[in-house]
């Protein structure tokens, strides 16, 4: 009998958020200051995801470049040690390290980015999709 007046609760609770929603979507493709509103939602979205974008973007060109600085890096070690005319300076190992753990880092703030983006844009019916 419990579980019959729980059900019959959520019921009500189903019907009454359901009238609230479609009262929502009414007000909002049906009237000039719903459209208005829908309308500055659309534009602080698409400049939400215009940010968003530029930000990866940014990241993007950003860790092409440490990836092309290390590459070079690398090269210049090889070019020394294969010449055999100057010995791998401590500078230059310490240069390496340093290229290779801003490598790991743009890596690791890429990798909460995009984290952060599935967290914020990717859920259905209100839970978080899975990977």
């Amino acid at each position: 009998m419990s579980e019959n007046k729980n059900n019959c609760g959520n019921f009500w609770l189903g019907f009454f958020l359901g009238g609230l929603i479609g009262a929502f979507i009414i007000f909002l493709l049906g009237t000039k200051q719903g459209k208005k509103i829908l309308e500055e939602i659309v534009e602080k979205a698409e400049t939400y995801e215009e940010e968003l974008e530029e930000t990866v973007s940014k990241l993007q060109k950003k860790g092409e470049d440490v990836l092309q600085e290390a590459e070079d890096l690398k090269e210049k070690v090889i070019k020394e040690v294969t010449d055999g005319k100057k010995t791998v300076s401590n500078a230059l190992v310490s240069k390496l390290d340093q290229t290779l753990t801003n490598i790991e880092d743009i890596q690791k703030r890429g990798a909460a980015l995009t984290s952060e983006i599935h967290h914020h844009y990717f859920k259905k019916d209100g839970k978080k999709l899975s990977s």
